[in-house]
């Protein structure tokens, strides 16, 4: 399926060769007898986040062809919207993704629009890739998922570090560090890693603003 949309596909994710993304900064240790009381007491500082911005690089790996690409992120999510900018700084925007509550979009560079229900089936039905972006929007601030996780790994100050959701996707949170938030400073990660079988996203973030 990606091959018979081939020129979708590198119009969309053949952006520019990994710099900053390819290379990982040193970890944090993962603990196994972090104590119950902290991970709930980050979790309830945490919860009521609805609103971000973040700007940095998203990297992509398809691992079924060893290929890696790369572009620079802006991302504003709402409580019932998100908006992402990919670009390049010669190439000026390559792709605009937007949900709300009635539908998807996405722009490519040629501003040509594509419309779903959902990012999620608009990336499976435009490019053939079956990517959860929802899933990708939901571990951004570092909260438990609701459903479907397991296997949760912590930092020591509780902190959530890793976590797989329904056996196929493995997501990792690093680089934690205080942000200035409307209810005061927060620890949020600025490194994401969502791994799957054939794919693998990294999400490098340079800058958290307007989290609310």
């Amino acid at each position: 399926m990606i091959n018979a949309r081939s020129n979708f596909f590198v119009l969309f994710l053949s952006l520019i060769v990994l710099s900053a993304c390819s290379s990982r900064p040193t970890q944090q240790q993962v603990v196994t007898n972090v104590a119950n009381a902290l991970v709930e007491q980050h979790q309830q500082r945490i919860i009521h986040i609805s609103n971000w911005h973040i700007r940095g690089r998203i990297a992509f790996f398809n691992l079924l062809e060893n290929d890696r690409n790369a572009a620079t992120l802006s991302w504003t999510k709402g409580l019932d919207e998100s908006f992402l900018r990919l670009s390049h700084s010669l190439r000026g925007t390559l792709a605009q993704l937007e949900q709300t509550p009635l539908a998807a979009s996405l722009t490519d560079s040629k501003g040509e629009q594509h419309y779903a229900p959902s990012i999620d089936q608009l990336l499976y039905w435009q490019l053939g890739l079956t990517l959860p972006f929802s899933l990708v929007e939901n571990a951004m601030t570092g909260k438990i998922p609701e459903q479907l996780g397991s296997q949760f790994g912590f930092y020591a100050d509780g902190t959530l570090a890793e976590y797989q959701i329904d056996q196929q996707w493995h997501i990792s949170l690093s680089r934690y560090q205080a942000v200035n938030t409307a209810t005061g400073m927060l620890q949020l990660p600025h490194e994401l890693e969502v791994t799957h079988a054939n794919y693998k996203i990294r999400l490098q973030i340079n800058e958290w603003s307007r989290v609310e």
